[in-house]
């Protein structure tokens, strides 16, 4: 990825009868960058592309002054004619943090579904007869921490399989107690592009003064994941922005 730009003041009360950050339209060459590497960022989805893009306008285009700063900016990017807590809902869906299988509904096919052998082929040629699982509906669980990144994986047992669940309950138990913290595979991304005090604005996001990032930090970039090689280290632009307050985005 290319440049981030930075925000670093973006939460600071502002000083009064300061001169004009800027007024008029901004830097689209640089926004045009910003905008082309966030859609080839195949980790936003539909939420967090937006906020991403509304950053980068406010920081790059957007004609700010006294009466109106980055934050407020970024909310008449998003949709003018909503109500201001939609930043914040977007802000808290971008929070650094682990999603085991199964958090969402429907993201994990394997959810709730007995793992245990299949005693006969199902009649229909599904994956269940390709993995040659029982495919019931199941009732309890053994969460299994992987070593390397310390992700969850679940086996799900019905009731006839119920020895199958001791079983591997017993098998993970020594793996689990020394497996590390989870590696986050959600949010993180806007500090991938932007500089800014993170853990102050995801705390207000969340309505949580305590919250702490993961171990592994705030930025998506900087997580080990598995197969792929790290991201190489990225020249970030500084832009420092001062004068606008997070109630901005309420």
């Amino acid at each position: 990825m290319g440049a981030a730009l930075h925000l670093a003041h973006a939460h600071q009360q502002p000083l009064k009868k300061r001169r004009p950050k800027r007024t008029g339209g901004g830097d689209g060459t640089k926004f045009a960058e910003v905008a082309h590497q966030i859609y080839q960022d195949d980790r936003a989805d539909d939420r967090t592309r937006p906020l991403l893009l509304a950053f980068a306008y406010a920081v790059t285009m957007a004609p700010l002054n006294e009466e109106t700063g980055v934050w407020q900016a970024i909310h008449k990017a998003l949709n003018p004619s909503s109500y201001k807590g939609q930043v914040r809902e977007l802000v808290r869906a971008d929070v650094p943090r682990y999603e085991p299988p199964g958090y969402r509904w429907g993201t994990d096919r394997l959810d709730k579904i007995c793992a245990g052998p299949r005693v006969r082929p199902h009649p229909h040629d599904d994956f269940l007869n390709e993995m040659k699982i029982c495919g019931a509906p199941a009732q309890d669980k053994v969460v299994e921490k992987l070593p390397g990144t310390g992700w969850h994986k679940n086996h799900w047992f019905c009731v006839r399989h119920r020895g199958h669940l001791v079983r591997v309950r017993d098998q993970v138990r020594e793996q689990n107690e020394s497996a590390p913290a989870p590696v986050p595979n959600r949010g993180g991304l806007l500090p991938c592009y932007f500089d800014s005090d993170w853990v102050r604005v995801y705390r207000w996001a969340l309505g949580n003064d305590r919250w702490e990032p993961p171990v592994y930090g705030s930025i998506a970039d900087d997580w080990p994941v598995p197969g792929q090689d790290p991201v190489p280290q990225r020249a970030r632009l500084r832009l420092v922005l001062g004068g606008t307050d997070l109630d901005g985005a309420e």
